[in-house]
C-alpha cells in the first residue's frame, strides 16, 4: 500500500509541474504550426482533404496518426530531458530522498507522471484533427478509430523515447542530449535506408511507428509491402521491453548515486 501511496503522490505531482510549464505549451505550438504548414504544402494532403469522404476512414485518421508521429515526438523527447537535472537544481532530490518510500515508486510516478504531461498538449492537437476528419466525413466513428490508432501507433514509441528522455540526461548534458535527440529523430526514424549511411528508419525499433502502422493497418510513411502483422507486434514489445530496461538501468543507477553520497 505504501509503494501505491508514494507511487501515487510522485505522479500526481510531476504531473503538475509538467502541465503547468509555459514552455512545453510553446513548443508543441510551434511544432504544430510547422507541421500544419508543411502538410498545407504537400498536394498528397490537399487532395485528401478535399476528397475525404472517398477514402476508408480507418485509412485517413492512420494517415493522420502517421502525419502528427513525423515532428511531435520531438517536442516530447526535448521537454522531458530536463526532469532529473532540475530536480538537482532546486534540491528537489534531496527532499524526496529523505522522505519515507521507495525509489522504484518515486521514479515510476516520476515517469509516468512527466510522460502523461508531456503528451497531453500532443494528444489535443491529435484530438483536433480527428474532430476534423468527424466534422468533414459526419462519421462519430472517427473519435473511437482515432483514439485506437493513437494508442497503437504513437503510444509504444512514446514510452520508449519518453524513457531514454528521463534517463540519459542523469548522465548527459541537458542540451547535449536535446541535440543529439533531434539529430537521432530525423536519422533513425525518417532518413530513408539505401541512402549509403547505416540508420534504423528501416527496423522495428522505430518510435515513429512505421512498422506498427505498416503491420497493422497496411498504411505508413514507409514502404508496407512486405511488413507483417508479427513485425508489427515485434515492434511494440521491442519499445515496450527497451523503455522497462531503461528505467531499470536508470533505477539501479540512482540507487548507486544515493548510496555514495
Amino acid at each position: 500500500m505504501q509503494f501505491l501511496s508514494v507511487l501515487r503522490g510522485a505522479f500526481h505531482y510531476e504531473f503538475r509541474m509538467q502541465i503547468r510549464r509555459r514552455a512545453v505549451w510553446i513548443t508543441f505550438t510551434l511544432i504544430a504550426l510547422v507541421l500544419l504548414g508543411l502538410g498545407s504544402r504537400t498536394p498528397d494532403m490537399q487532395n485528401i482533404l478535399a476528397h475525404l469522404s472517398r477514402f476508408p476512414l480507418l485509412n485517413v485518421l492512420v494517415t493522420w496518426t502517421n502525419a502528427v508521429s513525423i515532428l511531435l515526438p520531438i517536442g516530447v523527447g526535448v521537454m522531458l530531458a530536463d526532469r532529473l537535472p532540475r530536480d538537482r537544481r532546486y534540491k528537489v532530490d534531496e527532499l524526496f530522498t529523505s522522505m519515507h518510500g521507495s525509489l522504484s515508486a518515486r521514479l515510476i510516478g516520476k515517469y509516468l507522471g512527466t510522460t502523461l504531461a508531456t503528451i497531453l498538449p500532443m494528444f489535443l492537437f491529435y484530438l483536433l484533427g480527428v474532430g476534423y476528419i468527424t466534422y468533414l466525413t459526419h462519421n462519430i466513428l472517427a473519435i473511437p478509430l482515432g483514439l485506437e490508432t493513437f494508442v497503437v501507433i504513437l503510444l509504444p514509441g512514446l514510452l520508449f523515447i519518453s524513457a531514454f528522455s528521463l534517463a540519459c540526461p542523469a548522465l548527459i548534458w541537458v542540451p547535449l542530449y536535446q541535440f543529439l535527440f533531434v539529430g537521432y529523430w530525423f536519422w533513425g526514424n525518417i532518413f530513408p535506408s539505401g541512402r549509403g549511411i547505416p540508420t534504423l528508419s528501416d527496423t522495428i525499433l522505430t518510435p515513429i511507428g512505421g512498422f506498427i502502422s505498416a503491420g497493422f493497418y497496411h498504411t505508413g510513411i514507409f514502404d508496407v509491402r512486405n511488413v507483417t502483422n508479427i513485425q508489427a507486434i515485434e515492434s511494440v514489445v521491442a519499445l515496450l521491453s527497451i523503455a522497462i530496461l531503461v528505467l531499470v538501468a536508470l533505477w539501479g543507477y540512482l540507487k548507486w548515486e544515493q548510496s555514495h553520497q
